[in-house]
């Protein structure tokens, strides 16, 4: 597969070219004198040592066909949720006790402390649909205290929000068992260019893949979006049909959808990053006669944009650190495209990368503690990806495989990535934890690139 950089460095003869996201605190020295550092192709174990159980969630009353269908979705969603999470180890339910737990009484803790069970926590509850509403009622107990952690009902008007309902429960479930480490991913959206004909919208997803809508219906192109810290709004580049300029708009989610353009120096710009306070978006642009991209940054009122880099070579893939007083992104100033790091004035440059090959898409985790990218290396086609440690400067590949792995981009509770891989034959969004492991495909329809993942969505309650 031709890779991004490459892409863009063709189309640099034209008026018309693209890229992606990311961000540092402080960062690991340069270069070894020792000569490039080879990243370890050990994939990063997960470890979890959280027992969790999740008891089939049972009819309050009459198993009604609608229940039953309420509940088997209510319990492939929040198993899936949890799973995924990666705080817990999950033991099979072929273990579990065959007497359904439906309220607190039914619970026998000596069941699920056996050898084959041996659980720290247990979840059960019960669900019922009828005429008017859906009441679900879910339990959390610690079972070595035999002390209760949740106990919740929820009234929704129909079975039609069920898998939302399953999610919010989910990341109540995480937070309260992570010390608040996280808020849960389950409501979140991941949104990703996709192109279907001729054209290329964006879209948006639940983080599993589900309920998908479209943002934009230009029939244009339109690629690398960002999210604003608040979910509120996405930064996004375009081109309308007709037209040889590409253009940086920002849209608002909410309900008015409204747009406004944000003013760059020529018809080529790409790859906008919402500064985590959203004030300011840095992105990928040719200055006014040059021939070269270098990184800008922008007020969303601002007529003249900074230029961070100016330099020669190609700069693009902005991403801002998540104190925002860096921006890391991928530069072929050194001979290849490597990530680099800058203070968000453009001072103190240095480079992070130094292996050689190809990297592109850095992003940086919102825990500052990773920097996550593309990597091809030498004399290869296709692209992995690759997490670097900032204090430490160590770097370790994430996946392997056939096809290319590209665009990576972390989840807001820095455990989880999301990305674009050619391995089914087309580019599908796949997410997966932030070891490598547990990957999952998301999109099956059309050509779909440039995920972005959201902020957390979720309203925890004390």
């Amino acid at each position: 597969m031709i890779n991004r950089f490459l892409r863009l460095i063709a189309i640099l003869a034209t008026p018309i070219w693209l890229v992606a996201i990311a961000s540092p605190q402080q960062p690991p020295a340069v270069e070894s004198p020792q000569g490039p550092q080879q990243p370890d192709r050990t994939i990063r174990p997960s470890v979890s040592t959280t027992r969790l159980a999740v008891a089939d969630f049972v009819a309050r009353t009459s198993a009604t066909a609608a229940t039953e269908t309420a509940i088997d979705v209510f319990n492939r969603v929040l198993w899936d949720d949890l799973e995924f999470s990666g705080f817990f180890r999950m033991p099979s339910k072929s273990f579990y006790p065959l007497r359904p737990v439906r309220n607190p009484t039914d619970v026998t803790f000596e069941s699920w402390q056996v050898p084959t069970l041996d659980v720290d926590y247990l979840i059960f509850g019960n669900l019922q649909v009828d005429a008017s509403s859906v009441v679900v009622e879910a339990f959390l107990y610690d079972v070595k205290t035999r002390s209760q952690i949740l106990g919740k009902r929820f009234t929704i008007p129909d079975a039609t929000t069920i898998r939302r309902l399953a999610h919010a429960f989910a990341d109540e479930v995480v937070f309260r068992l992570s010390a608040g480490a996280s808020r849960g991913v389950a409501q979140s959206l991941v949104a990703f260019s996709s192109r279907r004909g001729q054209s290329k919208e964006l879209f948006l997803v639940d983080y599993d893949g589900f309920n998908q809508r479209t943002v934009t219906a230009n029939g244009g192109l339109n690629k690398f979006p960002s999210f604003s810290s608040d979910n509120g709004r996405v930064a996004f580049v375009t081109n309308l049909p007709g037209s040889s300029r590409w253009e940086l708009w920002v849209q608002d989610l909410g309900g008015t959808g409204e747009r406004s353009v944000v003013q760059v120096p020529t018809s080529y710009v790409s790859s906008p990053a919402f500064s985590p306070d959203g004030s300011r978006i840095a992105f990928s642009a040719r200055g006014r006669n040059k021939s070269s991209a270098d990184i800008h940054v922008a007020t969303l009122s601002s007529v003249a944009p900074s230029n961070l880099t100016n330099h020669p070579n190609i700069d693009t893939s902005p991403s801002w650190s998540p104190t925002g007083r860096q921006i890391a992104f991928v530069s072929d100033r050194s001979g290849t495209p490597q990530v680099w790091v800058m203070d968000s004035d453009g001072s103190n440059l240095r480079r992070l990368v130094t292996e050689g090959g190809h990297c592109d898409s850095p992003d940086w985790s919102p825990d500052g503690k990773w920097i996550a990218y593309s990597w091809q290396a030498p004399r290869q086609w296709k692209h992995d990806i690759f997490v670097l440690e900032v204090a430490t400067g160590r770097i370790n590949q994430l996946t392997t495989g056939l096809g290319s792995k590209e665009n990576p981009h972390w989840s807001p509770d820095s455990r989880h990535i999301v990305f674009q891989s050619t391995r089914t034959g087309s580019k599908q969004i796949f997410i997966m934890n932030a070891e490598g492991d547990n990957q999952r495909q998301i999109t099956a329809y059309g050509e779909n690139e440039n995920p972005a993942w959201s902020g957390y969505r979720s309203v925890v309650q004390n």
